[in-house]
């Protein structure tokens, strides 16, 4: 059975900084990673795709370019957990037991919790900045977007879920990154 000292399941932003942080703290450490994807997207950028800053190509780069030095990288999953032995098996069946465990698993999105969402998204000016199936068309939608006519606004909505969603601030900055898009091309919009 593999052992480390520290078990990180997740290697995305959170488990890559927590990683990189301990290392940094005790060099020593023996720490893994435990992430079967092995491309890393920065979806904090994605808000910025979405605004235009940033082509969704400019947040990827391989996972194991962002691993940090001296951390072992576990190409599999997380698909079970057993605290009580501190044991974790990977979806290749490995049992890897740990002194330390960090679960940065990330979310799983529910589009379908919302009623016809799912089926909209990505047209008709429907986007959300937190799927990199999407993000893109977010920045079409804004370019597409023509404001009012006649000295009448045209509405752009934005919406907040409530608590708990993966960034809070997202559809914030994107507002303001569309209302400065609006703004430069004279838009009249609300």
């Amino acid at each position: 059975m593999a052992h480390h000292q520290i078990l990180i399941v997740g290697g995305g932003a959170a488990g890559i900084t927590a990683a990189a942080q301990l290392k940094r703290a005790r060099p020593g450490l023996d720490v893994a990673i435990l992430e079967p994807s092995s491309e890393h997207y920065y979806q904090p950028g994605w808000t910025l795709v979405g605004g235009g800053v940033f082509s969704l190509e400019e947040t990827r780069r391989a996972e194991g370019d962002v691993i940090p030095s001296g951390v072992q990288w576990i190409r599999a999953g997380a698909a079970a957990f057993d605290p009580e032995r501190a044991v974790v098996t990977s979806t290749e069946g490995e049992a890897i037991h740990y002194d330390v465990l960090i679960v940065a698993a990330g979310l799983r999105l529910c589009w379908e919790k919302i009623e016809g969402l799912s089926e909209a998204l990505g047209k008709g000016g429907v986007c959300s900045n937190y799927s990199k199936h999407y993000t893109a068309y977010t920045w079409e939608a804004i370019e597409a977007f023509k404001g009012g006519s006649d000295g009448a606004s045209g509405n752009a909505v934005f919406t907040c879920a409530p608590m708990p969603i993966k960034c809070p601030g997202a559809p914030q900055k994107i507002a303001y990154l569309a209302d400065d898009v609006f703004k430069k091309k004279r838009l009249q919009a609300r």
